[in-house]
């Protein structure tokens, strides 16, 4: 079902039915409460919508099976409400019965894991939205001045709200228009789009220029041209930006036809001071963990038990975790065979792991 090839183009030999070896060794390490059975610095999957439930399935890559974390509040939380991951490891919730909204950090069982935000009114929003986080909310030098994003997915529409808010402000914006066949157009959206140093950076219509979104206080667009822009074999491009360690990064994902059959990846940096993508093959001891719907962050390798100098990738809808290493170019595939049909999934990150 799966054919996966070397970043040379050589087929690594690995296919959907071979499941690949333990990603990593080392011994995760438990929160003292033995009913809290998540590994503290282990990121886990949320996966949403599964076949027959609207309450999601707790997934543990390391250990290859759903697992129960033994916490009403927030199975309570995920279900039935509009839920959205951030990077950083909190986690946007919309509550519709209760007209609430809050950012919760599903591993903190205190009052400190619960930060409570104005309601977000719209009620009709995609779970494949994109939520950002300007800062860590959590810092109080930083609680302020957080930007709490939702970008949604088809439209030129974000909603956005600072800590201390009493509103959401719903914003339309217009970064050009897209020409399709048959003299149709479409509005380009800021899609894929990621944090980094309290800016939003996003690639909304091609390599040769780098969308930027800041608020003062109000949204302000503008773009930095790009110098020896990326080119590549014709396909079909999957792109995800993300930060890591303060520094903007982007992953290609490059297939065929077929988004699930991945023939060449890629990781650029940006250089903002040259203003071009540098193409790295070192990301020393981080494990950039990916989604579908544009989904990116950055964790320790060495603590969350995870292989460095990889790339995790997990495809919800075929059950698979696609490993990609940096480094070396080679690819391997880890079925998922115990977790349920779902449309979505969602990574919680330990907020520590993430710094």
């Amino acid at each position: 079902r799966i054919c996966l090839h070397l970043r040379s183009g050589q087929v690594s030999g690995t296919t959907a039915g071979t499941r690949s070896a333990t990603i990593g060794t080392r011994i995760p390490r438990f929160d003292s409460d033995s009913s809290y059975r998540i590994a503290v610095m282990t990121p886990y999957l949320v996966l949403k919508h599964a076949t027959g439930s609207d309450q999601p399935v707790f997934f543990c890559i390391s250990e290859g099976k759903a697992i129960d974390i033994d916490d009403g509040r927030v199975i309570g939380e995920l279900t039935n409400n509009n839920c959205w991951a951030t990077p950083q490891g909190w986690m946007l919730i919309r509550d519709g019965l209760s007209s609430t909204t809050c950012l919760l950090d599903p591993r903190n069982r205190t009052d400190t894991g619960k930060i409570s935000l104005p309601h977000l009114p719209e009620e009709n929003l995609s779970t494949y939205c994109t939520c950002l986080l300007s800062e860590y909310p959590d810092d109080p030098a930083q609680h302020t001045s957080c930007i709490v994003l939702l970008v949604e997915t088809h439209l030129p529409v974000i909603w956005y709200c600072r800590i201390d808010d009493k509103n959401w402000t719903r914003h339309e914006y217009d970064i050009g228009t897209l020409n399709l066949c048959g003299g149709c157009t479409e509005k380009l959206v800021i899609s894929p789009i990621t944090a980094c140093q309290g800016k939003f950076y996003f690639n909304g219509g091609g390599f040769d220029e780098l969308g930027v979104l800041e608020f003062c206080p109000a949204p302000v667009f503008s773009s930095i041209k790009i110098r020896n822009a990326i080119t590549g074999p014709p396909g079909l491009r999957k792109v995800i930006m993300l930060e890591s360690e303060q520094e903007l990064y982007m992953v290609s994902l490059m297939s065929s036809y077929n988004l699930n059959v991945v023939h060449r990846f890629s990781v650029h940096k940006m250089d903002f001071v040259k203003e071009e993508w540098r193409e790295v093959h070192d990301i020393g001891d981080r494990s950039f963990l990916l989604s579908s719907w544009y989904f990116g962050t950055s964790c320790s390798a060495t603590e969350c038990g995870l292989e460095p100098n990889c790339l995790y990738m997990v495809y919800a809808g075929i059950k698979c975790l696609m490993i990609f290493n940096v480094r070396d170019g080679t690819t391997k595939v880890q079925n998922l065979d115990e977790a349920p049909s779902s449309r979505q999934a969602l990574w919680v990150m330990p907020l520590a792991a993430h710094a």
